[in-house]
This record gives structure tokens, sequence and C-alpha cells, in this order.
């Protein structure tokens, strides 16, 4: 994940023009401090430093091009995104030759220019501790279990010194990681929510459970969290200190929308869809994998896991060939039904490969972790 410092957006708009529609859905965004220029002046901040300059125009003529191509010798590796009226052919010639890294077309459409924010700014940040989302295309699909396991087997399977593994909860509505593991958390993040410039690495250690099996947990029952107007603020910052002290984090992401999905999306290594084989299941699959695919790009990891997958003598209800050409390029494997293995584990408050090693689950769990080199590719 990023650092808790916001990231800076310069908008570059003309000199008689009053604030937009760009800043208007910037100001709300809770992890982007905005920075104002007219398209005229070179005046600004001594030492002005943004994430990503968004250029604010109505007609992108001659001496559009001829500023656009002065911010890029200014900002040279900064992600540009253009906003403008309809362009021309030899107008979107020039801009590919800037290097611009989207255009948006006027009248702006609200979660299109989200969107390209998120993905352009995803390219300034850098992490050496990576993080791993894994989202529910529905609930009950198994995607905590997924989590929580993939948690356990990278500490279980890796070697990893002075930065643990974790696995944060970001379904606040329930805080099932920490119910499913018995080690539910009593700290209330209410009494914070007004104060993130509070969470540190002091905070962290302070609010963090250990598992026996010696990875962190992250989780809170705090249903409340996602509809208060500092919920977001202090969420990210948490996900900032929390991947920064880890070598690994998993991140149990609900099926739901939440303030921070979005963000999230834009910032982890790794994504893994979690999903049934049904329709509503897969339809649901298809959604996260089309969102995450237009944010990210093609070249993002991102898997399809399909959990609870049965054998059977006839055939699936839903032909491997047909998953393949609803899914492609995204690669998907299956995840056997452990049905045995799995709500014992739960019912007892265990790990599933604590309670059966060899557990089908876990063997398949690990494999596809080494197939897309969480773990490392297998020896």
């Amino acid at each position: 994940m990023a650092s808790s410092a916001k990231q800076t957006v310069l908008i570059i708009r003309p000199e008689t023009a009053e604030p937009g529609d760009v800043a208007a859905v910037l100001e709300g965004a809770a992890r982007l401090a905005l920075q104002h220029r007219a398209a005229t002046s070179h005046d600004g901040p001594a030492e002005l430093s943004p994430d990503l300059v968004i250029a604010d125009f109505d007609e992108v003529a001659q001496p559009e091009l001829d500023l656009l191509e002065s911010l890029r010798g200014e900002f040279r590796s900064v992600p540009m995104i253009v906003v403008s009226n309809e362009l021309g052919d030899d107008q979107v010639r020039r801009l590919f030759r800037l290097q611009i890294s989207d255009w948006l077309r006027k009248p702006l459409d609200k979660d299109a220019l989200m969107e390209a924010v998120s993905a352009a700014v995803a390219v300034t940040k850098t992490t050496g501790n990576p993080v791993h989302a894994v989202i529910s295309s529905i609930g009950g699909a198994g995607a905590t279990t997924v989590a929580v396991s993939m948690a356990d087997l990278l500490v279980n399977r890796l070697t990893t010194g002075d930065a643990p593994i974790a696995v944060f909860d970001l379904d606040f509505s329930l805080g099932d990681v920490g119910l499913g593991l018995n080690m539910v958390n009593d700290y209330r993040l209410g009494s914070v929510v007004d104060h993130p410039n509070r969470i540190d690495r002091e905070f962290i250690n302070l609010i963090q459970r250990q598992h026996d099996a010696e990875f962190f947990i992250y989780s809170f029952k705090e249903p409340d969290l996602p509809i208060h107007p500092g919920g977001e603020e202090l969420v990210l910052r948490m996900l900032d200190v929390v991947s920064a002290e880890h070598r690994h984090t998993v991140l149990d992401m609900p099926y739901y929308e939440a303030p921070w999905t979005e963000e999230v999306l834009s910032a982890v290594n790794t994504c893994t869809v979690v999903t049934e084989l049904n329709l509503p299941a897969v339809k649901h699959a298809l959604d996260w994998v089309k969102r995450i695919r237009r944010s990210r790009g093609e070249d993002f990891p991102l898997h399809v896991v399909i959990n609870k997958h049965q054998r059977s003598m006839f055939g699936q209800r839903i032909k491997k060939k047909k998953l393949k050409e609803l899914f492609d390029p995204t690669p998907f494997t299956y995840l056997p039904e452990d049905e045995r293995t799995l709500d014992e584990s739960l019912d007892r408050g265990i790990l599933p490969r604590q309670l059966y090693s060899r557990s089908p689950f876990v063997k398949r769990l690990e494999r596809f972790m080494r197939d897309i080199d969480i773990l490392g590719a297998k020896s």
C-alpha cells in the first residue's frame, strides 16, 4: 500500500475558469490532496511534486497541446489525464505521443474519472511488502476461509524473519476473521475514527492479535465504520501502516461496496476473486473481474477461484469451456469441496491446515499460491 501521506493531484485549467467538475469530484476523495494552476501560469509551490496531473480543458487546440508538451517536460514521469470535449484523430495522436495516461470526454462521468485517477496513481505506488486482496463474489462463497488459509500457508511455507504475515478483515459488518478463529477483538475503532493521525506503528501493535500459527490478525466488528465520515481515512491509514510492518498482508474483502474499495483495489499487488459455481455467483465474479481490469489493466495479477467445487460423473452445470470464455483472459482455478474439514475447523475455531494438513482444500490452495508465485515456484 502507499504511504499514509495523501496523493497530490495537480489540476490545470484555463485562466478564467472556475474549478469545474474534476475538482468537485475529487474534493470528496479522502486520499487526494488537490493543487490548482492556471493554464497560462507556471507559478506554483516551490517544490511542486504531484503524483498526478489532470488537464481540465474545454477544447484542445494548438495552445493546449503546446501546454501539455511543456507539462510533460516539467513532470516527466508523472501520470497525466486530459479531460476535454470531443477530440479529432490528430489531437488523439498528439496525446499518445505525449504519453498521456488517459483521456475523458465531457460531460464528465464521475465514476470514470475516479477509475482513471485510481489507475494512474497506482502507477506511482510502490511497496516492498506485497498486499493480496481476496474478494468474495457473494456472501458465503468462502473468501474468508481462503484469505485466512493463505496467510497461514505464507507463514508455514516461507521464512518470514522479522517481517511477519498479516490478515486484515475489511468486512467490518461481521468481523468474521476474528470470530471464525475464536479471536474476537473488543477494541473499538470508533474511539479513534475522528483522529486518524493517531494511526502509527505503536497503535497497530496495540490493536493487533497474534494467532498461534504466528500470523497477525486485524479484525473488528464495527458496522457503523463504513458510513462514518472519517471511516475511509481511518481504514486506509491502518492499511498503510499494517502493510509496511508485514512481509505479506492478505485482505479479506467483502462482496459489497465500501468507501475504500476503489482505493484499496488501486494499490494491492494481487487480487483473487472467490466464487461458487452457480450463475448468480459467477455473474458477480465477472462484474468484479471487469471492474478490476478497467482500473488496473490486463497485466495486473488477477485470478478467479471457484470454491466448493464438486466433481461429477456427468459433468458440471457450468462447463469449463464456458467459464474460460466468460473470464478469458483472466485465469481461474477450482478449490475442492472439503465440507468435513472446513466445517469442523470453523466449529473448533482452528485452521484447516491445523485440523488436517493433508486436506484437499489446503493442498489445492497451496498449489494455486505457487502457481501465481505468491509462495514461489514449486521445486
